[in-house]
């Protein structure tokens, strides 16, 4: 029977395969029928504590076999699951909690006395560990949710450095997580990397994907996480088949994939920001054998396109983001909403099934960007402006150019950061480039760019000349700085609100260090 709630796939594979590993965390194992003794008997509490369906429930914990059957119990007693940032401070969590109403947090021992301290905590409970809870043979009340009622909220700040929380239901995740399961070929004898936290929209694949069908989620610690090499030696030593991170965390991994070629990945998927392309080579030439996907597509509406790079393939520059994942639509339109001429870049408007239900308590700024028109056959269909650039190449894959936000005017000129970036990273050595518009004594914009090297030295006048040989005056930063690491945001993007700050410090007569 196909499931038509997130909890039904997982309870589906309990029952198949019982014995089977779930989740490995820290050496530890659990198989599937532990995880579905604890998540039962978690769900009843949350049930004789007075959840009611569609209550809405924080998770506020590291990473653990408990986190993980704690997201399912409050599927499973009928709840939407609220994941939040484990690493964020108590007064950030205290603003989520207060603008989704939680009516419930579940948090390890020391979270929960942070929450105890906020003016109006919601009811709270400890994460106690897993290994001690007991079964029971008390029935769950039959779900009365629909696959149309909410699963989960993800809060990301996006471009605008304001939390939103995105909604998402049980028919939005299926249908991604139907896809993705059946495009990588997972099974029981998978054995999945989970690196992306939990409040990350990456985790969805991780922990449902892989659960769905019977394989198994390894859960990387934080601190392991750090440490490029470490996570190599983890990689081997936990036998990963699947691996799915942001770029940016394989760029800091690239010294060591070569080790990683007698290993047993056989997938590597990659998401939420450009790959640089010196790195996405040395990638495919260390693990030649191996297919690359490259998935893109905003919390808003998960994965909406993808690009696979199959063995044997050459590596296309600049990387597509490729073609609509099935019965979702693409469209190409200017900042008036027209359609763009034909080879012309335009905003990337997206309709389908993975389309949010919308952003909690903000109804306004959901209609600000999204809107009913008709498809291709006349249907009305809501359609979700990602505010990304875009255009489709001459061999019709879409490739991506940036945000609306990363498009500046410099000089009077229109300039797309990620050009001048992608730029800066042909320059031999160079590992990652970030570039920052700040506002100029003109009040117009000028580039500053932070440059990372591994292994390699560069002098400003040296990239500089590079850049010159590459692109017009107007698009050399005025400002090139060699740095040792660029700064990551939570969910392990370049964090380019933090360059930008650190830019305005400087400018106000601070300290870059």
């Amino acid at each position: 029977m196909r499931a038509f709630l997130l909890q039904q796939m997982v309870e589906g594979m309990a029952a198949r395969y019982p014995k089977q590993e779930a989740v490995r965390c820290g050496g530890a194992q659990w198989r599937f029928e532990e995880l579905e003794r604890v998540s039962r008997h978690w769900a009843l509490e949350l049930r004789a504590r007075g959840c009611a369906e569609g209550a809405r429930v924080g998770v506020w914990a590291p990473k653990s076999f408990s986190a993980v059957a704690a997201l399912l119990a409050v599927l499973r007693a009928g709840g939407v699951y609220v994941p939040l940032d484990p690493g964020a401070p108590s007064a950030r969590i205290e603003r989520l909690a207060s603008d989704c109403g939680l009516q419930f947090l579940w948090a390890d021992a020391s979270r929960i006395e942070m929450a105890r301290r906020w003016p109006q905590p919601p009811p709270v409970a400890v994460l106690e560990e897993a290994t001690g809870v007991q079964g029971t043979a008390e029935a769950l009340p039959p779900p009365r949710r629909t696959s149309s009622d909410l699963a989960y909220i993800l809060y990301t700040s996006g471009s605008t450095g304001v939390p939103k929380g995105v909604m998402l239901t049980h028919a939005h995740a299926l249908n991604f997580i139907e896809w993705a399961a059946e495009e990588i070929g997972l099974g029981p004898g998978d054995r999945v990397a989970s690196h992306a936290p939990f409040h990350f929209d990456l985790s969805i694949f991780d922990l449902w994907a892989s659960l769905s069908r019977g394989a198994t989620v390894c859960l990387l610690d934080p601190v392991t996480a750090r440490f490029p090499s470490a996570v190599a030696d983890w990689i081997e030593a936990e036998r990963i088949t699947v691996w799915y991170s942001v770029p940016s965390a394989l760029v800091a991994m690239q010294a060591c994939a070569a080790r990683l070629c007698a290993s047993g990945l056989r997938a590597l998927v990659f998401a939420g920001e450009v790959f640089p392309m010196a790195s996405l080579r040395a990638w495919r030439a260390a693990l030649p054998n191996v297919p690359l996907h490259n998935w893109y597509g905003p919390t808003e509406t998960n994965v909406c396109t993808h690009y696979p790079l199959l063995p044997g393939e050459p590596v296309p520059d600049p990387l597509p983001i490729g073609h609509a994942c099935p019965d979702f639509e693409l469209a190409l339109r200017d900042e008036s909403g027209a359609p763009t001429p034909e080879g012309a870049a335009g905003l990337l408007w997206v309709r389908g099934p993975g389309i949010l239900a919308g952003y909690w308590g903000d109804g306004a700024r959901f209609e600000q960007v999204s809107e009913v028109r008709a498809t291709a056959d006349g249907i009305p269909a809501r359609w979700y402006n990602t505010g990304d650039w875009a255009h489709w190449s001459a061999s019709g894959e879409l490739v991506y150019e940036g945000r609306r936000d990363h498009v500046v005017k410099c000089r009077g000129y229109r300039v797309a950061l990620r050009e001048v970036e992608q730029a800066l990273e042909t320059c031999p050595g160079v590992q990652q480039a970030a570039v920052v518009p700040i506002p100029d004594a003109l009040q117009t914009r000028a580039l500053h760019a932070y440059v990372c090297t591994l292994n390699s030295t560069h002098a400003e006048a040296e990239l500089r000349q590079h850049l010159a040989s590459l692109l017009p005056a107007y698009m050399v930063p005025s400002r090139i700085a060699v740095v040792a690491w660029l700064p990551l945001t939570a969910t392990g993007k370049i964090d380019r609100q933090r360059l930008a700050a650190l830019e305005a410090t400087v400018a106000a007569g601070g300290t870059s260090q």
